[in-house]
Parts: structure tokens; C-alpha cells; sequence
């Protein structure tokens, strides 16, 4: 099934949530698994979509913006704080997706009064997302799954997660993501390909981490960033590339280019020495690895030599769900 949304009068339908909720009805329904597409013409959409749909397309065609403001110390209906994972713009809750050129912004803002402000919630498995820009500041990008269980609340709270996927594969390419604290974070095997990535100045200047994996253990692969680029504000504090929100956190940086906001130490413990016997995070840099070993903490890696060994193909086991996902009419 294809469905348009936009604001003219031909169109199947002026919100995107009503068109995937169409789309939700007949997966239920229906034996049918052919891919369904989303077409989303030109124009600013201020809504919440969730998405708990698999063998989907989203496709913007222009510039597509999805935008709303909701930040983790809002209060619901019960009177009670909706905390980090009721805030999301978009929530991606299925598996063999495409999201396709989109901004999603979450406006909210920073400051002691806002706290985390999610724009995308990526809780999906075998999902690409391409030429798609993400707009925050605390915890810009979730990448699912969560954690066994919270370190501060009773529970996660937030969208309803339908799907429990085995795995949970995300390729992110030609994207451009902002944000200041734990701005890209969670537990997936997620690549970041040709990704600009930009760090905001923190709203009192203090330091500020680009990734908080929270990798599970055992997993060989958690967050890849080949040949991304990384810019910063002007006049901030030093940023680190990452600290682990839990204690097995993975992320490697692949010939990616930094600015000059980035912490020479590269890397935070998050206040807990036990976490250096536990994480992996490595720096492969063909002509600057001997440079950043005078620098870089020593419990973290600066290599010259494997790259070859980050490809797609290896860090997915040969799954190039890239492939079936991929824009193309069949």
C-alpha cells in the first residue's frame, strides 16, 4: 500500500500518525507482508508519531520536518514526571525500515528546567535511516534496546514496546545529528556512516559526551562511526567522544574526523574506575594513531592498523538487510 501525506486536498491524509495508524490496522489484519510506503510531501508536521509497524517506508519528499516539545520533567496526567523515554518526536518500534530524508526535532530546549528531550526513539531491528537530520540537545537519538532495568526510577516508562527483537540493527547514513549531553545513546549495533555529527554548547557550558552506549554484554558490536565528521560550537567546553551509560558500552570511531572541541583525553568513566576494566572503546586512524596515544586515557584504544575489519557486512554478520531496505522499486 502507498498513502500520501501533506496539507493539500488530494492527499490520503494531513497527519502522518493517521496514516500509519491505517497502516498498523491492516498489519493486524491482515496475512499480507509487502512493504507499505509513506510518502510525506513538503511542509512542517508538529506531532508525536509512533511507529510499532515492520516492512515500512517513510519517505519525505522536500523539506519534511516532524517536530513537537516535550522534555523528561513534564508532568502527566497523574501528576507524575513522563521522564526521558515519554518525550520522543518519532518512536520506531518495528523491524525492515526505511526512513528516508526527515528532520525530527524536538524543541524543547536544555536548562535545569527541561532535562532530556529525545527527537528520535529507535527501539526497531534491521532499520536504515538516511539523509535524515536529528534536532535536540539531551539525548537527541535513543537506540534500543533499553537497559535490564533503570538506575534512578521504578521503570523506563514511555511509548509501549510491542516488538522484543533478538537483535536490534540500525544503519544510519548521510545523516546530520546535534545535541550537548549523551547526545547518541542506548544498547544497539548501530553504524554511523558519512554522518555529520555536531555538538551544542551546553547551556551552562559544562562538559558535554557525544555517545552513552549502554551495550549489553556479550554483544560483539555496539555503537560504529565510519568516516563521520564531528563539529562543535564555537567557545564550549571540551567535548567527550563517550561515556558508558552501562558498564559493557562499545563504540569504535573508524577514520572519522574531529574537530577541535573534542577532549584530547577523548573518553569519561562516568565517575566509576570499574567501568575501564569493562568497556571497548577503540579509535582505528591510519595517520593519527601514534599522535592520540600521547593523549587519549589509557584505558581506550588508538590503532593504525584493521580497518578493513569495520565494514557493514562484518559488524551486521553478514546480514545486508541494507540491501532489501534500500529505496528501490521492485
Amino acid at each position: 500500500m502507498e498513502l500520501i501525506v501533506g496539507k493539500a486536498s488530494f492527499c490520503d491524509y494531513h497527519s502522518i500518525q493517521e496514516a500509519v495508524d491505517v497502516l498498523d490496522r491492516k498489519e493486524v489484519y491482515s496475512e499480507a507482508r509487502e512493504r507499505d510506503t509513506i510518502f510525506i510531501l513538503e511542509g512542517v508536521y508538529e506531532e508525536c508519531v509512533i511507529i510499532h509497524n515492520s516492512n515500512l517506508r517513510v519517505c519525505g519528499i522536500g523539506r519534511v520536518e516532524i517536530t513537537r516539545s516535550r522534555h523528561a520533567l513534564q508532568h502527566n496526567e497523574q501528576g507524575e514526571e513522563i521522564g526521558t523515554f515519554g518525550t520522543p518526536t518519532v518512536f520506531l518500534g518495528g523491524s525492515d525500515l526505511l526512513i528516508d530524508n526527515l528532520i525530527i526535532s524536538n524543541t524543547a530546549g536544555q536548562g535545569e528546567g527541561i532535562g532530556q528531550a529525545v527527537a528520535l526513539t529507535a527501539y526497531c531491528d534491521r532499520a536504515v535511516i538516511q539523509n535524515c537530520t536529528l534536532r535536540a540537545h539531551q539525548d537527541t537519538l535513543f537506540t534500543g534496546p533499553l537497559p535490564p532495568k533503570p538506575k534512578e526510577r521504578a521503570k523506563f516508562g514511555g511509548a509501549e514496546i510491542r516488538h522484543k527483537h533478538d537483535q536490534y540493527r540500525q544503519l544510519y547514513v548521510n545523516c546530520y545529528i546535534e545535541g550537548t549531553v549523551d547526545f547518541i545513546f542506548g544498547g544497539a549495533t548501530a553504524y554511523f556512516e558519512h554522518c555529520h555529527i555536531h555538538s551544542l554548547r551546553h547551556y551552562d557550558n559544562q562538559p558535554t559526551y557525544v555517545t552513552a552506549a549502554s551495550t549489553p554484554q556479550g554483544q560483539p558490536f555496539g555503537y560504529v562511526f565510519h568516516s563521520c565528521w564531528l563539529t562543535g560550537d564555537e567557545n564550549m567546553t571540551p567535548v567527550f567522544l563517550g561515556r558508558p551509560w552501562r558498564e559493557y558500552a562499545r563504540t569504535v570511531w573508524v577514520k572519522c574526523r574531529l574537530g577541535e572541541h573534542i577532549d584530547p583525553a577523548g573518553w569519561h568513566n562516568w565517575d566509576n574506575r570499574d567501568n575501564e576494566r569493562t568497556v571497548v572503546y577503540q579509535e582505528y586512524d591510519p595517520e593519527h594513531a601514534h599522535e592520540l596515544r600521547n593523549t587519549r586515557v589509557d584505558w581506550a584504544d588508538c590503532l593504525a592498523d584493521g580497518v578493513e575489519q569495520w565494514d557493514r557486512r562484518t559488524v551486521f554478520g553478514g546480514d545486508v538487510f541494507w540491501e532489501e531496505n534500500s529505496y528501490v522499486y521492485k
